[in-house]
């Protein structure tokens, strides 16, 4: 049990990562939307419904992101790794 909980954690550290990432782009072009929002340029209807369908999913993804730091640690602690 222990061998497949410490095999699991690099997995785990992997999936985090890449929510991670994802925030990133998702943060960037969403402050590309804002910026193009505030200069007074207007935002076709799909770039609306991206910066609303956005704010959502960078909630939930952070929501992923604390998830997996959870699993992490308590896998860690299972495993008596790290």
């Amino acid at each position: 049990e222990r061998q497949r909980i410490r095999c699991e954690i690099p997995e785990l550290e992997a999936r985090r990562e890449q929510h991670v990432q994802g925030l990133a782009s998702m943060q960037a072009v969403l402050d590309d939307l804002v910026a193009k929002r505030e200069k007074g340029t207007a935002l076709s209807s799909q770039e609306r419904m991206n910066l609303n369908n956005m704010k959502t999913n960078i909630g939930k993804i952070n929501e992923e992101i604390k998830k997996g730091t959870v699993a992490i640690a308590e896998a860690k602690k299972k495993a008596g790794v790290g």
